[in-house]
C-alpha cells in the first residue's frame, strides 16, 4: 500500500527529513518554530500571571479551560473555512492576531493594569486563533511538499510541536 501511494516502504533518517529539502518548507518550519515557542511562552506567562494575581490554583484551570474551549467549539468550522479560503491568508490573519494578543498582554502587564479577567479573555481569544490556525497550518504543508514526501513530513511536524511543548515547561521551571 505504501508503494502504491509513492511512499518508500522503509523509513530512514534521510526519508524522515526529506521534506526539509524544500526551501519554502524550511522557511515555514523555522517560522512555525518561532510561533509555537511564542504561543507556549504566552500560555505559560498567562498561567504564571493569573496565579500571581489570584494565588488560586482554580484560576489556572480557568485559563486552561478558556484557551482550550475554542478548540472544541471552532476547529470543525475552522477546518471548513481553511478549505475554502487562502490558507496563507488565514494563517497570516491568525498569526497576526496572536501577536496582537501577546502585545496586549505585555502592555497590560507592564503598565500594571492587568486584571484576572483580562487574562481569561486573552486566553480565550488565543484559543480562537489557535483553533483557526491549526487546520490552515496543517493543510498548508500539503501545498509545499510533494506527495511522495508528505508522510515523512509528519515526524518533522510532530517533533516541532512536541519539542516546543516539552521544552518550555522545563525552561519555565528553571526560571521560577
Amino acid at each position: 500500500m505504501l508503494r502504491e501511494a509513492g511512499l518508500p516502504r522503509r523509513f530512514s533518517l534521510q526519508n524522515t527529513f526529506a521534506s526539509l529539502k524544500y526551501p519554502n518548507y524550511r522557511l515555514w518550519f523555522a517560522g512555525q518554530l518561532v510561533s509555537l515557542v511564542g504561543t507556549w511562552a504566552q500560555s505559560a506567562a498567562q498561567g504564571y500571571l493569573i496565579y500571581e494575581l489570584t494565588k488560586s490554583p482554580a484560576y489556572l484551570g480557568y485559563v486552561s479551560f478558556a484557551s482550550g474551549l475554542p478548540t472544541w467549539i471552532f476547529t470543525l468550522y475552522a477546518g471548513a473555512i481553511a478549505d475554502r479560503v487562502s490558507r496563507r491568508t488565514l494563517m497570516v490573519i491568525t498569526q497576526s492576531a496572536m501577536m496582537i494578543l501577546a502585545i496586549i498582554l505585555a502592555l497590560l502587564t507592564f503598565t500594571g493594569a492587568i486584571q484576572w479577567w483580562h487574562i481569561l479573555i486573552l486566553a480565550f481569544l488565543l484559543g480562537v486563533c489557535n483553533a483557526f490556525d491549526a487546520p490552515a497550518r496543517q493543510a498548508f504543508v500539503l501545498e509545499m511538499v510533494e506527495r511522495r514526501e508528505q508522510a515523512p513530513r509528519l515526524p518533522v511536524m510532530v517533533l516541532l510541536e512536541i519539542s516546543t511543548e516539552e521544552y518550555l515547561p522545563v525552561r519555565r521551571s528553571t526560571v521560577t
